[in-house]
């Protein structure tokens, strides 16, 4: 498996926890009401400025993890104490490089990401016409946004494993 594919896969994971941390607020005691919009929007506001910190320091340990892994696999196959510096420099830059293939991976999976997260705002338009609550549309909008981003990972992972063809 492929270090991006990886590192894709380590944010899902990280995505749901926090959506299951988000989910257990929602049915819990300490919800707000549900007629109170306002303190929804900030619980919405918290876990996903929580979910933008714990993505950052995990891409930062996966970053370190993977070069002591590197490091340590090299100096495993060359002779103890002989560790070449430039060439595991050199490893590390030729797996976190972006060429055109993760361009062209990142673009296909963006696009289903998008399309989930655009019909889940048709979605909650939709529950609005049936005279659904606010808070109903509200959480289908937030759900839409992270399925999509759950979808984009997953086509990414795909297409990085798979491969993926040019049109």
């Amino acid at each position: 498996m492929s270090f991006k594919s990886k590192k894709m896969i380590a944010s899902m994971v990280a995505a749901v926890v926090l959506l299951a941390g988000y989910i257990m607020y929602a049915l819990g005691e300490r919800a707000p009401a549900v007629g109170d919009l306002k303190s929804w929007a900030v619980a919405m506001l918290v876990f996903i400025g929580i979910s933008v910190v714990a993505m950052i320091v995990i891409q930062i340990l996966f970053h370190i993890a993977f070069a002591i892994g590197i490091a340590v696999k090299e100096e495993i196959a060359t002779k103890e104490g002989e560790r070449d510096e430039k060439k595991l420099r050199r490893i590390f830059d030729s797996e976190t490089v972006e060429d055109e293939r993760d361009k062209l991976v990142g673009l296909k999976s963006a696009r289903i990401g998008y399309m989930i997260a655009g019909g889940g705002f048709i979605t909650a338009l939709v529950a609005l016409l049936l005279d659904q609550s606010a808070l109903v549309a509200l959480h289908l909008v937030f759900g839409s946004f992270f399925i999509g981003s759950f979808a984009e990972g997953c086509a990414g992972v795909y297409h990085y494993e798979r491969g993926i063809r040019n049109g």
